[in-house]
Protein backbone atom coordinates (compact mmCIF):
# COMPACT_ATOMS: atom_id res chain seq x y z
CA UNK A 1 0.00 0.00 0.00
CA UNK A 2 1.24 3.44 -0.72
CA UNK A 3 0.74 6.48 1.32
CA UNK A 4 -0.88 9.38 -1.08
CA UNK A 5 -0.98 12.00 1.63
CA UNK A 6 -1.33 12.31 5.35
CA UNK A 7 -1.29 14.75 8.79
CA UNK A 8 -0.16 12.58 12.08
CA UNK A 9 -1.26 14.65 15.44
CA UNK A 10 0.28 11.93 17.69
CA UNK A 11 -0.23 8.08 17.10
CA UNK A 12 -3.79 7.71 18.11
CA UNK A 13 -4.82 11.12 15.99
CA UNK A 14 -4.48 11.16 12.05
CA UNK A 15 -5.48 11.03 8.73
CA UNK A 16 -4.28 10.11 5.45
CA UNK A 17 -4.98 8.85 2.41
CA UNK A 18 -3.40 5.69 0.80
CA UNK A 19 -3.55 3.72 -2.72
CA UNK A 20 -3.11 0.33 -4.18
CA UNK A 21 -2.07 -0.69 -7.39
CA UNK A 22 -4.36 -2.51 -9.29
CA UNK A 23 -2.43 -6.19 -9.72
CA UNK A 24 -3.17 -5.86 -5.41
CA UNK A 25 -6.87 -4.48 -5.68
CA UNK A 26 -7.21 -7.64 -8.26
CA UNK A 27 -5.96 -10.19 -5.54
CA UNK A 28 -7.74 -7.91 -2.57
CA UNK A 29 -10.92 -8.34 -4.06
CA UNK A 30 -10.96 -12.29 -5.22
CA UNK A 31 -9.29 -12.98 -2.19
CA UNK A 32 -9.19 -11.36 1.99
CA UNK A 33 -12.36 -8.95 0.48
CA UNK A 34 -14.37 -12.17 -0.70
CA UNK A 35 -13.39 -13.99 1.95
CA UNK A 36 -14.90 -11.27 4.24
CA UNK A 37 -17.88 -11.12 2.34
CA UNK A 38 -18.41 -14.32 2.24
CA UNK A 39 -17.56 -15.62 6.03
CA UNK A 40 -15.58 -18.25 4.59
CA UNK A 41 -14.55 -20.20 7.98
CA UNK A 42 -18.74 -20.36 9.18
CA UNK A 43 -19.82 -20.82 5.86
CA UNK A 44 -17.20 -23.74 5.47
CA UNK A 45 -18.42 -25.01 8.92
CA UNK A 46 -22.22 -24.79 8.03
CA UNK A 47 -21.56 -26.92 4.57
CA UNK A 48 -19.29 -29.56 6.40
CA UNK A 49 -22.26 -29.86 8.87
CA UNK A 50 -25.11 -30.54 5.99
CA UNK A 51 -22.52 -33.00 4.12
CA UNK A 52 -22.35 -35.09 7.00
CA UNK A 53 -25.24 -35.30 7.73
CA UNK A 54 -26.52 -36.33 3.80
CA UNK A 55 -23.98 -39.30 4.32
CA UNK A 56 -25.16 -40.08 7.53
CA UNK A 57 -25.97 -43.89 6.95
CA UNK A 58 -29.53 -44.33 7.39
CA UNK A 59 -30.49 -40.58 6.57
CA UNK A 60 -33.25 -39.44 3.73
CA UNK A 61 -32.06 -36.11 2.41
CA UNK A 62 -34.80 -33.66 2.11
CA UNK A 63 -34.47 -31.58 -1.28
CA UNK A 64 -34.12 -28.57 1.25
CA UNK A 65 -31.09 -30.02 2.52
CA UNK A 66 -29.20 -30.47 -1.32
CA UNK A 67 -30.89 -27.20 -2.46
CA UNK A 68 -28.67 -25.60 0.74
CA UNK A 69 -25.94 -27.50 -0.08
CA UNK A 70 -25.53 -26.13 -3.78
CA UNK A 71 -26.37 -22.55 -2.54
CA UNK A 72 -22.92 -22.71 -0.12
CA UNK A 73 -21.05 -24.52 -2.85
CA UNK A 74 -21.60 -21.59 -5.09
CA UNK A 75 -19.51 -18.75 -4.55
CA UNK A 76 -20.51 -16.11 -7.14
CA UNK A 77 -22.18 -13.67 -5.20
CA UNK A 78 -24.01 -10.63 -5.68
CA UNK A 79 -23.35 -7.49 -3.64
CA UNK A 80 -24.59 -4.00 -2.93
CA UNK A 81 -21.05 -1.65 -3.63
CA UNK A 82 -20.70 -0.51 -0.22
CA UNK A 83 -20.51 -3.56 1.27
CA UNK A 84 -17.49 -4.38 -0.70
CA UNK A 85 -16.18 -1.03 0.55
CA UNK A 86 -16.89 -1.81 4.23
CA UNK A 87 -15.38 -5.41 3.70
CA UNK A 88 -12.30 -3.91 2.12
CA UNK A 89 -12.13 -1.15 4.99
CA UNK A 90 -11.78 -4.22 7.27
CA UNK A 91 -8.87 -5.67 5.34
CA UNK A 92 -6.64 -2.66 4.64
CA UNK A 93 -7.72 -1.66 8.69
CA UNK A 94 -6.07 -5.14 9.50
CA UNK A 95 -3.42 -5.82 7.21
CA UNK A 96 -2.15 -1.83 7.86
CA UNK A 97 -3.17 -0.68 10.84
CA UNK A 98 -3.10 -3.35 13.29
CA UNK A 99 -6.68 -3.41 13.90
CA UNK A 100 -8.53 -6.84 14.56
CA UNK A 101 -12.23 -8.11 13.87
CA UNK A 102 -12.29 -11.17 15.38
CA UNK A 103 -16.12 -11.91 14.43
CA UNK A 104 -17.24 -11.85 11.32
CA UNK A 105 -20.69 -9.42 11.52
CA UNK A 106 -22.37 -11.27 8.97
CA UNK A 107 -23.12 -14.05 10.96
CA UNK A 108 -25.65 -11.44 12.83
CA UNK A 109 -27.38 -10.69 9.33
CA UNK A 110 -31.05 -11.08 9.72
CA UNK A 111 -31.65 -9.49 6.01
CA UNK A 112 -28.39 -10.07 3.36
CA UNK A 113 -29.59 -6.15 2.29
CA UNK A 114 -30.00 -4.46 5.66
CA UNK A 115 -27.76 -2.32 7.18
CA UNK A 116 -25.90 -3.12 10.23
CA UNK A 117 -26.81 -1.51 13.05
CA UNK A 118 -24.69 0.86 15.70
CA UNK A 119 -21.43 1.27 13.68
CA UNK A 120 -19.91 -0.07 10.53
CA UNK A 121 -16.43 -1.36 12.51
CA UNK A 122 -16.60 -2.73 15.59
CA UNK A 123 -13.42 -4.26 17.41
CA UNK A 124 -10.07 -3.57 18.84
CA UNK A 125 -6.81 -1.31 17.29
CA UNK A 126 -3.44 -1.47 18.62
CA UNK A 127 -1.70 1.54 19.36
CA UNK A 128 1.69 1.97 20.81
CA UNK A 129 1.69 -1.20 22.73
CA UNK A 130 -2.43 -1.07 24.25
CA UNK A 131 -5.49 -1.95 22.22
CA UNK A 132 -8.11 0.07 22.54
CA UNK A 133 -11.49 -0.92 21.74
CA UNK A 134 -12.18 0.71 18.05
CA UNK A 135 -15.83 1.71 16.53
CA UNK A 136 -15.96 3.56 13.46
CA UNK A 137 -17.74 4.11 10.18
CA UNK A 138 -17.02 3.00 6.15
CA UNK A 139 -18.51 5.31 3.30
CA UNK A 140 -17.98 4.58 -0.35
CA UNK A 141 -18.41 7.37 -2.90
CA UNK A 142 -17.56 8.54 -6.21
CA UNK A 143 -18.67 11.81 -6.32
CA UNK A 144 -15.71 14.67 -6.70
CA UNK A 145 -18.15 18.03 -7.21
CA UNK A 146 -17.74 18.02 -3.40
CA UNK A 147 -14.15 17.78 -1.81
CA UNK A 148 -14.70 16.09 0.79
CA UNK A 149 -18.14 14.24 -0.59
CA UNK A 150 -21.20 14.53 0.97
CA UNK A 151 -21.18 10.83 2.54
CA UNK A 152 -18.42 12.95 4.61
CA UNK A 153 -20.62 16.14 5.55
CA UNK A 154 -24.11 14.86 5.46
CA UNK A 155 -26.81 14.61 8.33
CA UNK A 156 -25.68 10.57 7.97
CA UNK A 157 -22.30 11.12 6.53
CA UNK A 158 -19.51 9.96 8.38
CA UNK A 159 -18.75 13.41 10.44
CA UNK A 160 -22.14 13.22 12.00
CA UNK A 161 -21.72 9.30 12.92
CA UNK A 162 -18.62 9.94 14.40
CA UNK A 163 -19.28 12.48 16.53
CA UNK A 164 -22.37 10.49 17.85
CA UNK A 165 -20.32 7.64 18.77
CA UNK A 166 -18.34 10.33 20.88
CA UNK A 167 -21.01 12.06 22.07
CA UNK A 168 -23.43 9.00 23.62
CA UNK A 169 -22.28 6.32 25.85
CA UNK A 170 -24.93 4.66 25.58
CA UNK A 171 -24.21 3.72 21.91
CA UNK A 172 -20.96 2.67 23.01
CA UNK A 173 -21.89 0.67 25.79
CA UNK A 174 -24.43 -1.48 23.60
CA UNK A 175 -21.47 -1.63 21.25
CA UNK A 176 -19.08 -2.83 24.16
CA UNK A 177 -22.16 -5.52 25.16
CA UNK A 178 -21.98 -7.04 21.50
CA UNK A 179 -18.39 -7.70 21.71
CA UNK A 180 -18.85 -9.55 25.20
CA UNK A 181 -21.44 -11.28 23.73
CA UNK A 182 -19.08 -12.50 20.71
CA UNK A 183 -16.41 -13.14 23.11
CA UNK A 184 -17.87 -16.05 25.31
CA UNK A 185 -18.17 -18.00 22.13
CA UNK A 186 -14.52 -18.47 22.26
CA UNK A 187 -11.90 -20.82 24.63
CA UNK A 188 -9.96 -19.37 27.49
CA UNK A 189 -6.46 -18.42 25.76
CA UNK A 190 -8.07 -16.95 22.41
CA UNK A 191 -6.74 -13.00 21.20
CA UNK A 192 -10.50 -12.09 21.16
CA UNK A 193 -11.05 -12.61 25.15
CA UNK A 194 -7.19 -10.92 25.17
CA UNK A 195 -8.09 -7.98 23.65
CA UNK A 196 -11.17 -7.41 24.68
CA UNK A 197 -10.35 -7.59 28.46
CA UNK A 198 -7.58 -4.85 27.58
CA UNK A 199 -9.61 -3.12 25.73
CA UNK A 200 -12.55 -3.20 28.56
CA UNK A 201 -9.43 -2.27 31.08
CA UNK A 202 -8.15 0.43 29.09
CA UNK A 203 -11.69 2.08 28.51
CA UNK A 204 -13.21 2.13 32.14
CA UNK A 205 -9.92 3.88 33.31
CA UNK A 206 -9.81 7.25 34.49
CA UNK A 207 -8.93 8.47 30.56
CA UNK A 208 -11.50 6.06 29.16
CA UNK A 209 -9.36 5.51 26.18
CA UNK A 210 -11.20 4.55 23.01
CA UNK A 211 -10.65 4.35 18.99
CA UNK A 212 -12.96 5.98 16.12
CA UNK A 213 -11.98 5.55 13.17
CA UNK A 214 -13.98 6.82 9.81
CA UNK A 215 -12.91 5.42 6.29
CA UNK A 216 -13.38 6.72 2.78
CA UNK A 217 -13.14 4.04 -0.15
CA UNK A 218 -13.06 5.95 -3.76
CA UNK A 219 -12.47 4.76 -7.02
CA UNK A 220 -11.58 8.30 -8.24
CA UNK A 221 -8.30 10.67 -8.38
CA UNK A 222 -7.12 11.10 -4.61
CA UNK A 223 -7.48 14.72 -3.09
CA UNK A 224 -6.34 15.30 0.49
CA UNK A 225 -9.17 17.48 1.26
CA UNK A 226 -11.74 14.71 0.96
CA UNK A 227 -10.80 13.70 4.78
CA UNK A 228 -8.80 16.54 5.81
CA UNK A 229 -11.11 18.99 6.23
CA UNK A 230 -13.82 16.82 8.06
CA UNK A 231 -10.41 15.64 10.19
CA UNK A 232 -9.67 19.12 11.15
CA UNK A 233 -13.34 19.63 12.51
CA UNK A 234 -13.47 16.21 14.16
CA UNK A 235 -10.03 16.79 15.97
CA UNK A 236 -11.99 19.95 17.59
CA UNK A 237 -15.12 17.72 18.60
CA UNK A 238 -13.30 14.53 19.39
CA UNK A 239 -10.98 15.74 22.56
CA UNK A 240 -7.97 13.80 23.29
CA UNK A 241 -7.24 11.25 25.17
CA UNK A 242 -9.49 9.71 22.79
CA UNK A 243 -8.60 8.66 19.00
CA UNK A 244 -9.58 10.05 15.61
CA UNK A 245 -7.87 8.51 12.56
CA UNK A 246 -9.83 9.64 9.06
CA UNK A 247 -8.60 7.24 5.95
CA UNK A 248 -9.22 7.67 2.47
CA UNK A 249 -8.59 4.61 0.47
CA UNK A 250 -8.53 5.36 -3.80
CA UNK A 251 -9.09 2.18 -5.46
CA UNK A 252 -7.60 2.12 -9.14
CA UNK A 253 -10.40 -0.21 -10.57
CA UNK A 254 -13.95 1.44 -10.56
CA UNK A 255 -16.82 0.38 -8.29
CA UNK A 256 -19.25 -0.89 -10.69
CA UNK A 257 -16.06 -3.30 -11.88
CA UNK A 258 -15.88 -4.79 -8.32
CA UNK A 259 -18.66 -7.32 -8.07
CA UNK A 260 -17.12 -8.54 -11.33
CA UNK A 261 -14.02 -9.07 -10.11
CA UNK A 262 -14.99 -10.80 -6.66
CA UNK A 263 -16.56 -13.17 -9.19
CA UNK A 264 -14.27 -13.99 -11.46
CA UNK A 265 -12.43 -17.42 -11.20
CA UNK A 266 -9.02 -17.62 -9.83
CA UNK A 267 -6.65 -19.10 -12.71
Amino acid sequence: MNILYGHIDNDYRSYHGITVNEQQCRVHLQGTVKDNLLDREERQNTLDTLRALQQETGFNASDELIADIQALENEQLELQQFRVGEAYAEVVLEEAFVCRFHWNENRDARNPKGNKTGADLVGFIEVDGQVLFLFGEVKTSSETANRPPQVMTSSDGIEKQLRDLYDDRAKRQILITYLLSKMRHYPEGHPFKADYNASFRAYYSNNCQFQLIGVLVRDVAHDHRDVSVSYNRLSQHILEPNGIKLLALYLPIQKEEWQTIINEPIE
